[in-house]
């Protein structure tokens, strides 16, 4: 390794193709130091204009360090030091995360240093999911920016804002819109962040541009709620704003119809998970080493399936079947089979050809595609239950709850697929499940409360818990009420611990609130008798602390009062799953005010899912692979290509909507990490569900099943 000191150049943010390759991967990532720094957040937005971190050591050791929130191969790294009246930082060195240990990066040393901007570079990639940087001075020091690159590490300064950023100007209005489909009967709302007063708007056919519809802003938002056309879903129309001084804008076109949402979104859902599935999907690979390639034991995979699927079995059922069981087999144990080698995948191969060889075979060759996954996902766990996060997870390899809580879905949900799995294989699934229960630690109160990564979501077992709850009873088999009883103490636990005002418990679990929230509102509603005291005033002041955070032109639950979203993720799946926790709690809550914003809350949130947000984007990257309806896609892809779980060529892929750098109103906000992940897809899942529910054409009883 060497170490260069850099010389700042005029032209540092030329995008090129080559530049592509470069990746910060410390851009808008956690950062954590050892003395209380009220603002560590500035040494990795970006930039070289919203001050330093200075701080006086006095001659004492001191870190800096940075959770890169996933493993990613690290070629080296920038450091920009403020020398304003200072001396510049003259020792310092790097370490990264090994197996729980820190370690130090040979040759990321700098001893003496005078520069303002020195950078290293490795002479061999390391893997990790944390990083820090070691400081001692006897001196106060500035540090303006850190910068982790990944394998490719620019010559020269890239990717920094050397000037005061210019407020985003425009000669046009902007007309964001949900870019794909509203339902009829339901909140229908836009966004046209250019408005100084509150202009008039047009409703216009497509085809003809004949107005239908006509209304006015206000504070920025539209509302054409009232606006229901009779009519086969197909006919698409799009929004007119002029005045203010500024140009006519046109929104993106958009279809208006029944479960329009739901409905023009199944495809590219299914197709996802029948493409990302590891070995037999789009790639021969298995990225972590479990049925889903990017997935891992908290993804939720299975549940969506199952979930998505009992909300509208009659609409999946007709669905064209494309997987065939068969050929798939034969495909994996053909001796031209070459998987390539991933992280954390040494029992996929062994697993996956134990599904098509020792499991019983299929009923017939005419399965739903989305009934396969839920077979296939819930026979790789079965096979191999235990499992490691690739992502630089401290547990490591172990026979995890949450893994083993998706078995109750599969069985709570048999009866309404039972036609397309054999008994035998469900009988295998509930011995299991029966004796993995007590061993992964499910009746007992978890109180482990995760980070932004999503991993441990407090409350995760109160759902499944009740779903076995109704599964044994279903059996006849001895002691149902152990499972109640884990709810209702998980559920004592939250009530008594749980602060919304806390973004710990709520947007702060990323993509995986709605698993506590539904399971909330799934115990209250279905068990009000034998829900604990205090249950449905802890589901109303979470829409309350919700409705607080959202006051807003975009409609939009921010993170807190100072964060629109969560600090350095990319927050796509959040976004998403919120419908399905806004929903859950609306059909709890009382009729009036409260509900009725909850409702249009989670409405609003499938819209800035599909473009009604300050980038005017949809979330999807490759809109061609397997999406209707996208005219701006997501337009920061993830400059890396064939690597890591190779969801960058699954149809129906997810990947990424706008920071706090972009809101209210800054499209030229820089973006963050485009990457999809495989919970992304089903948290989708899960939302659709919800609103199925919500609007009642669920085929199957999930909710209100046994009141008392």
């Amino acid at each position: 390794m060497k170490k260069i000191v850099l010389l700042m150049v005029v032209l540092l943010n030329i995008q090129t193709s080559f530049a592509q390759s470069y990746i910060n991967l410390a851009h808008g990532k956690p950062v954590t130091t050892s003395w209380n720094e009220s603002n560590p957040s500035r040494l990795t937005d970006g930039s070289l204009t919203t001050g330093s971190v200075r701080f006086d050591p006095k001659g004492k050791s001191h870190w800096i360090e940075m959770d890169l929130t996933a493993e990613f191969k690290i070629g080296g790294m920038h450091v920009f030091l403020d020398h304003a009246g200072i001396l510049p930082l003259g020792d310092f060195s790097f370490q990264y995360k090994k197996s729980g240990n820190w370690v130090s990066i040979p040759g990321a040393e700098s001893k003496n240093n005078f520069s303002s901007t020195v950078a290293f570079v490795l002479q061999e990639p390391l893997s990790s999911n944390e990083i820090r940087m070691l400081v001692s001075s006897v001196t106060t020091f500035g540090i303006l920016e850190i910068q982790v690159w990944g394998k490719d590490v620019p010559a020269q300064p890239f990717g920094l804002q050397l000037t005061t950023e210019v407020p985003f100007q425009t000669d046009k209005h902007w007309v964001c819109v949900n870019q794909v489909a509203y339902n009829l009967n339901a909140p229908k709302g836009f966004t046209v962040p250019t408005a100084k007063t509150n202009l008039p708007f047009l409703i216009k056919e497509k085809d003809s541009e004949r107005v239908v519809y006509q209304g006015k802003l206000h504070n920025g938002k539209g509302d054409f709620t009232g606006f229901n056309p009779v009519g086969l879903m197909g006919k698409e129309y799009f929004i007119v704003v002029e005045g203010d001084g500024l140009r006519s804008g046109d929104s993106f076109p958009f279809v208006i119809g029944e479960h329009a949402i739901q409905q023009m979104a199944y495809q590219p859902a299914v197709d996802f998970f029948n493409d990302a599935r590891s070995l037999v999907g789009s790639h021969a690979s298995a990225y972590g080493g479990t049925a889903w390639r990017d997935g891992t034991y908290y993804t939720y995979e299975v549940p969506s399936l199952v979930l998505v699927y009992l909300s509208d079995p009659e609409s999946f059922n007709k669905m064209p079947v494309t997987l065939n069981w068969a050929k798939e087999k034969e495909h994996l144990f053909s001796p031209d089979f070459k998987p390539t080698k991933e992280p954390n995948d040494k029992d996929a191969l062994s697993t996956a050809k134990a599904y098509y060889a020792k499991l019983p075979e299929p009923k017939s060759r005419n399965i739903p595609d989305i009934i396969q996954n839920i077979r296939f996902g819930t026979g790789w766990n079965l096979l191999d239950p235990v499992s490691a996060d690739p992502s630089g997870d401290l547990l490591g390899e172990q026979l995890h709850g949450q893994t083993i809580e998706q078995f109750a879905w599969f069985l709570f949900g048999y009866p309404a697929y039972k036609q397309y799995i054999d008994k035998e294989f469900y009988q295998m699934v509930l011995d299991s499940t029966l004796k993995w229960w007590p061993e992964s630690g499910l009746f007992e109160v978890q109180t482990t409360v995760g980070n932004a990564k999503g991993r441990h979501c407090p409350g995760h077992s109160i759902l499944p818990n009740l779903l076995m709850y109704e599964v044994v009873q279903r059996e006849k088999l001895e002691s149902p009420e152990k499972y109640l009883e884990a709810a209702q103490n998980q559920t004592k636990w939250i009530i008594e611990n749980a602060e919304w005002s806390n973004p710990a418990f709520t947007k702060g679990q990323r993509m995986s609130e709605q698993k506590l929230v539904t399971g909330l509102s799934f115990f209250f509603m279905n068990y009000p008798g034998k829900a604990p005291a205090g249950l449905k005033q802890k589901l109303v002041d979470w829409a309350e602390t919700v409705v607080s955070l959202s006051g807003n032109m975009w409609d939009f639950r921010r993170f807190d009062k100072d964060n629109w979203t969560l600090p350095g993720y990319n927050e796509a799946g959040n976004i998403i799953a919120f419908p399905a926790c806004a929903l859950s709690v609306a059909m709890v809550l009382d009729n009036g005010n409260l509900k009725n914003r909850l409702v249009e809350l989670a409405y609003a949130h499938y819209d800035n899912f599909c473009g009604r947000n300050p980038q005017n984007a949809h979330c999807a990257n490759h809109p061609e692979l397997g999406f209707t309806g996208i005219e701006k896609a997501w337009p920061f892809p993830d400059p890396r290509y064939d690597v890591c779980a190779r969801l960058e060529n699954v149809r129906g892929s997810l990947s990424s909507l706008p920071g706090s750098e972009m809101y209210p109103f800054n499209p030229n906000g820089l973006p963050r990490h485009g990457e999809g992940w495989t919970v992304y897809n089903a948290v989708w899942n899960v939302s659709l569900a919800y609103l199925n529910f919500y609007e009642n054409i669920s085929g199957y009883k999930f909710l209100n099943k046994s009141k008392n």
